[in-house]
């Protein structure tokens, strides 16, 4: 025979050999601990099997709602509405005075972590303050947790402001104020 035929032929055996003992090996985990011989322990104690309770079984009343299979079966009220947003009014009390001029920014956000920055652009209504009291009317995005509340005084060339925050959670949308 070709000596060139049986080199290949024997690797490829060696290979065939080599892969199934060692797949062999770790189906079987490869042997265990300890000395092989089984320990085996003599009981003369019997323990008592405690009674179980019968099992109660448990009926579920169907629902009252009927389910629905198909969108033509879908019953929506009419006061429903898509909208994300909320119509707000807010009251804002200051103690304007004629000689100076005032005006608030309502935004959602502050700028930095320390709340002493508003972010302008989350901003929801900006304008001037003319009077001690004021209606302030604009829509509330569903992800707002908070409302912020700025005004800005102007009065003989000197500008000062003052931040106040409204935590929205838990809190009356129909009668939110500030007061400052």
């Amino acid at each position: 025979m070709n000596k060139n035929l049986i080199n290949p032929i024997k690797k490829t055996a060696c290979c065939i050999a080599l892969m199934t003992s060692c797949s062999l090996l770790l189906a079987c985990g490869g042997g265990g601990g300890g000395s092989g011989a089984a320990e085996i322990i003599d009981s003369t104690e019997s323990n008592p099997v405690p009674d179980t309770p019968p099992i109660e079984e448990i009926v579920v009343a169907p629902s009252p709602e009927p389910v629905v299979t198909r969108l033509e079966e879908l019953q929506v009220a009419e006061s429903f509405t898509f909208s994300n947003q909320q119509e707000i009014q807010l009251t804002v009390y200051y103690p304007y005075q004629a000689s100076e001029r005032a005006y608030l920014n309502i935004c959602t956000q502050w700028k930095n972590a320390e709340q002493n920055a508003v972010d302008y652009d989350s901003c929801l209504w900006r304008g001037q303050i003319s009077q001690t009291q004021s209606d302030v009317y604009f829509s509330l995005p569903a992800h707002a947790s908070y409302l912020v509340a700025e005004v800005w005084q102007v009065s003989s060339g000197d500008m000062s402001s003052t931040r106040q925050t409204l935590d929205l959670n838990g809190s009356n949308l129909q009668a939110l104020t500030f007061s400052f």
